[in-house]
């Protein structure tokens, strides 16, 4: 490096450090920050709160606390989403989901359902009186009986935890030490109310712990000597204890001697009957310890709900498992009251599955099992499997249709009972409705309905007779039809199908069989039921023969209707000509005259020879000669080739 660089580069260098320091020391005219809360520009919002019991934040115009000050209007934005933003401050309750019993409305996070979060009218701002909080969740009806338990009056909270705790029914306490904080056992009283037995826990045994039509709050349903106050029918005393009386087949039996000697429920042979039933008191039918439900599902899992579960029988959905089933014994499996068919006919109209005109041989032989689960299913209708999968189970010459090309909506998505009445019905083949008039299929296919009205509708169509072309599963060709086009058109119109074998050159699409290819087969407003009206049908496929007809010249017949000329079907003559090319111009042009031949120079054509020189469907020019010619034909030329051929 040079000197002269190194100088050059020092200089700047100084320069730099001086225009630096210049804006480091250089007053800058800046408006200072200001950061206003949301309770100074709305003080009227924390007026609004500042009524009753009012939360902190609140009280102290703190809105920061809980709301981000960006919030979208009308809208506040929370800093955190419930219950995150609330655990910030009131930390206890994170201990939540390490307690055995949590308050549901806990449990979820929805603190809101309780509180209000701004202010209240009520205490630990409730959004509600206490007494009458907790009954927005829970039935009113198990705590306001005749006899009401002096604690519930005073409140739930006497009782219960809000939020958490370790006992079962978020009780503030084990039960029994509980009831010990205002009832002494060893009180006299106390003593001879309970028969002299020195009752000293299970009160919730025979009492009812909220509410009861007792005057001694005894649970809704007693125990007979309960009831009477015999305590020695089934215990007795040693000293301070209590102990059941010596039976030998047990205590229970002792008194049921009813029990039926059929197939028993495993409780029953093992005489354990305190597993299904409460011995003192209880709130259910039967005496049963606890809801049915919880009962029969204690031992058998396999009623219970999966995730899955689309649908539930209805006695299952509410618990009342015996109203199918025998609690003790019976002679049917699965201790069924009644065998399979009768016992539905218990609940479900026997006219409406199994006696209908056309029943479901399933439906009319009671086998409801076959198709359907008892308790529940992950299928609609409790059925046992799929709609489609189930019914293809037995009918499995139809499901062998489902590989077919084309398939109908419902039996490609399985939905049999879309068409078909599982159980039965008044209709032939199980359908909904009768085929005739086409009922059944207009059902669904509605502007098709309006169509059959039209003047020009193809007949069958018209009677709504679809299962003359269309199949009503599947079929290998486009739009369900049978078969070919021209097979199942043929059926009917055999006088055409007669024709077509007579012609030596046949259509493109008649020899294909494809008859919708210029037809429709529901009709339509032109003549021979066809797409469109002439010459546009046969533009679809020949459009080439409108060339010139824009920018030239067309010929008259063949821009009006190619039939003029050319059959549809077939014919003997090339081109599908109805006769020869000759003849047909003849028919309209006479050759005999002085105009046509000086038109032709003199010479004479031959029989079939116009359409050599000119195009029958259009050219550039009126002539409507082809556009390319031979060079002595161009000038009007003939005789270097035609010699001899002057009339």
């Amino acid at each position: 490096m040079k000197l002269g660089s190194v100088q050059t580069i020092t200089l700047l260098g100084l320069v730099l450090l001086a225009v630096l320091t210049s804006c480091a020391t250089t007053t800058v005219d800046k408006k200072p920050v200001i950061k206003r809360k949301c309770a100074q520009c709305h003080p009227e919002m924390v007026a609004t709160y500042q009524t009753g019991v009012v939360h902190q934040p609140t009280r102290n115009g703190n809105c920061e606390a809980c709301h981000l000050t960006h919030g979208l209007v009308p809208s506040l934005l929370m800093r955190q989403p419930v219950p995150s933003v609330c655990l910030s401050c009131h930390s206890k309750f994170q201990q939540a989901t390490g307690k055995m019993v949590v308050h549901e409305p806990v449990s979820a996070g929805k603190c809101e359902t309780c509180h209000d979060p701004h202010n209240s009218e009520n205490a630990k701002l409730l959004t509600a009186p206490e007494e009458q909080l907790c009954f927005e969740c829970h039935d009113a009806d198990p705590f306001t009986r005749n006899t009401v338990h002096a604690p519930v009056e005073d409140g739930c909270m006497t009782c219960h935890d809000a939020h958490m705790g370790t006992e079962k029914g978020l009780l503030a306490m084990n039960k029994d030490e509980l009831c010990a904080t205002c009832h002494e056992f060893a009180d006299s009283a106390f003593v001879k109310a309970h028969q002299n037995y020195q009752v000293k826990n299970r009160c919730t045994d025979c009492h009812s712990q909220h509410s009861s039509t007792d005057p001694g709050l005894l649970r809704e349903v007693v125990h007979a000597p309960v009831r009477s106050g015999d305590c020695n029918d089934c215990h007795q005393l040693k000293g301070a204890m209590i102990s059941l009386q010596s039976f030998q087949d047990g205590v229970c039996l002792a008194c049921h001697e009813d029990t039926p000697a059929a197939a028993q429920h495993q409780p029953v042979k093992d005489a354990d009957c305190q597993a299904c039933h409460a011995e003192h008191a209880s709130e259910y039918a039967g005496m049963l310890g606890d809801q049915p439900t919880r009962i029969c599902l204690g031992c058998h899992e396999q009623g219970k709900k999966a995730p899955e579960v689309r649908s539930t029988h209805a006695p299952a959905n509410r618990g009342e498992c015996l109203t199918c089933h025998s609690g003790h014994s019976s002679v049917q499996r699965a201790l069924l009251k009644d065998d399979t068919p009768a016992l539905c006919f218990d609940c479900h109209e026997q006219t409406a599955y199994a006696s209908k005109r056309n029943p479901h041989p399933p439906a009319k032989e009671g086998l409801c099992l076959q198709c359907h689960a008892a308790h529940d299913s992950e299928n609609g209708r409790l059925l046992t499997n799929r709609e489609g999968s189930l019914c293809f189970s037995c009918h499995r010459q139809v499901r062998g249709e489902k590989g077919l090309f084309s398939q109908h909506r419902p039996f490609a998505r399985g939905h049999c009972s879309a068409c078909h009445a599982p159980h039965g019905g008044a209709a032939a083949g199980l359908l909904r409705e009768e085929l005739t008039a086409g009922t059944l299929c207009f059902s669904c296919h509605e502007d098709l309905a309006e169509r059959k009205q039209e003047e020009n509708a193809h007949s069958p169509f018209a009677e709504g007779d679809c299962q003359a072309c269309h199949g009503a599963h599947g079929t290998d060709q486009a739009s369900l039809i049978k078969g070919r086009p021209g097979d199942v058109c043929l059926n009917c119109h055999d006088d055409v199908g007669d024709e077509i074998k007579a012609y030596k050159v046949q259509h493109g699409p008649v020899e294909k069989m494809d008859c919708t290819a210029c037809h429709s087969g529901h009709g339509s407003p032109h003549s021979g039921y066809t797409n469109k009206n002439q010459p546009a049908l046969c533009l679809g496929c020949h459009g080439e023969v409108a060339t010139f007809w824009r920018d030239g010249a067309l010929h008259q017949p063949a821009a009006e209707d190619c039939t003029t000329c050319h059959n549809a079907h077939g014919s003997n003559q090339k081109k599908l000509l109805s006769m020869t090319a000759g003849e047909l111009c003849a028919d309209c042009h006479d050759q005999q005259t002085d105009r046509f031949l000086v038109a032709h120079h003199g010479i004479r054509p031959g029989p079939d020879s116009c359409v050599s020189c000119h195009d029958p469907h259009g050219g550039p020019e009126r002539n409507l000669l082809y556009p390319v010619s031979h060079t002595p034909f161009s000038p009007n030329s003939c005789t270097p080739c035609h010699e001899g051929r002057a009339k």
